[in-house]
């Protein structure tokens, strides 16, 4: 593998018992890169991880400190492959994936300090029971082997308290990463000023219906949400209202739809509501529900002044033979229909 070997990656490949100095040389190198691969969105599939282990590896057994470009540029010159080459589908399951690890790790980091911990009480126990033995043992050359083996036990205490504290740093490191990924993980399937969900995970999830009902015959419908005249608020009221009215909308979706419905911001002014068990006359009902209330609702603004929106709706139903583009025309179609025949109407395309 690669133009280069490292014997510590040798010695883990042969499963040879590790010494303390080197598990903490093994959990160092791990961290290092993962830290790497979180930074450039590298996904740790297996011919990932043992590639970058093995030059993490390399570094850290030559004592070699490069900057991140010298790295990526190393890595290059090593496998003749470069960092970007990564398919888009990996990028996708790359917050899942690093989440999972990282929740892996945390559950070893804390039985590895109980470990530690429980070995430590023990420790403390024999040195106790043989520290109370030399006061009734008068033969100097066993006083001295006890005393001996008191200070090594010592010296082992001082190792070992080293070690705990650096595996209780490293797990702190590891809590904070699991917060930055279920962060970064939000924010790559979110969008920041509604909080629903965005247009490719709203679009992964139509899919997954799909499937789904291809499989199991399951129904679902899709309702898709247009504001009337948003340029008009942005013109009128500035951009500001304009974001009042898009948060308003989904705090709306939020508090009358179902937990299992699916909301996302899928354009600028335009939403989608995927409707899991739901057929085409409960889902217009739906849609003419939330008509009403959006047409009924009055957004304050920071000026006190207040401000009335409509909205207009596409509904259409999932059928045998459909794909995503097909399923998502068709709730296009139908929104057209309703901005069409007047706006602030809903409009159904089977």
């Amino acid at each position: 593998m690669g133009k280069f070997t490292c014997e510590f990656y040798e010695t883990i490949k042969k499963k040879k018992r590790l010494s303390p100095d080197e598990i903490k040389k093994v959990m160092d190198i791990v961290r290092k890169e993962l830290s790497f691969l979180i930074k450039y969105n590298i996904p740790p599939v297996p011919k990932n991880y043992e590639r970058w282990f093995l030059l993490f590896c390399h570094l850290n057994e030559t004592g070699k400190e490069l900057t991140d470009l010298e790295i990526i540029g190393l890595y290059k010159e090593i496998f003749d492959e470069d960092v970007s080459e990564i398919t888009e589908k990996e990028k996708d399951e790359l917050s899942e994936t690093l989440s999972n690890i990282a929740e892996k790790l945390d559950v070893i980091m804390l039985n590895l300090i109980e470990n530690i911990s429980v070995h430590q009480r023990n420790i403390d126990n024999h040195t106790k029971k043989l520290s109370e033995s030399t006061k009734d043992i008068s033969l100097a050359d066993l006083t001295t082997a006890v005393n001996l083996v008191l200070k090594e036990i010592q010296e082992l205490k001082q190792q070992n308290m080293v070690l705990k504290n650096e595996v209780e740093r490293y797990h702190e490191e590891i809590k904070r990463l699991q917060k930055e990924l279920a962060h970064a993980k939000a924010e790559a399937s979110h969008d920041f000023l509604t909080g629903l969900v965005n247009r490719k995970r709203f679009e992964r999830a139509v899919e997954d219906a799909i499937k789904d009902f291809h499989k199991k015959n399951y129904p679902f419908s899709l309702i898709y949400v247009d504001i009337d005249d948003f340029k008009r608020i942005n013109d009128t009221y500035g951009h500001l209202a304009g974001d009042m009215v898009l948060k308003e909308i989904a705090s709306i979706f939020r508090f009358y739809l179902r937990a299992n419905t699916v909301v996302g911001r899928i354009g600028g002014e335009e939403f989608g509501i995927l409707l899991p068990g739901v057929e085409i006359k409960d889902a217009k009902n739906v849609a003419e529900r939330l008509r009403r209330i959006i047409e009924n609702r009055e957004v304050k603004l920071e000026d006190g002044k207040a401000v009335r929106v409509t909205a207009s709706f596409g509904v259409t139903q999932v059928k045998m033979g459909d794909t995503v583009k097909s399923f998502l025309r068709r709730a296009d179609e139908a929104l057209y229909k309703a901005k069409k025949n007047g706006k602030n109407r809903v409009e159904v395309v089977l």
